[in-house]
């Protein structure tokens, strides 16, 4: 499944990352699932403050296959 998740601070984009998840068993996976692979790419990066990162809101959008 591929899904591209949009952050925004602020009102602002600040990036756009493109998230490919693949389960073989189990539930569907939710967006939810998607924006929570985001939000560990952004603490690990160190490219964003923990402020920038409690403030960001998310959008889910999917990609055609």
């Amino acid at each position: 499944m591929r899904k591209v998740v949009d952050v925004f601070v602020t009102d602002r984009i600040v990036a756009s990352y493109p998230v490919i998840a693949e389960r073989l068993a189990g539930p569907t996976l939710n967006d939810e699932h998607f924006v929570e692979l985001v939000k560990a790419q952004m603490q690990n990066s160190g490219c964003y403050s923990r402020d920038e990162r409690a403030a960001a809101k998310f959008m889910v959008r999917g990609l055609q296959d």
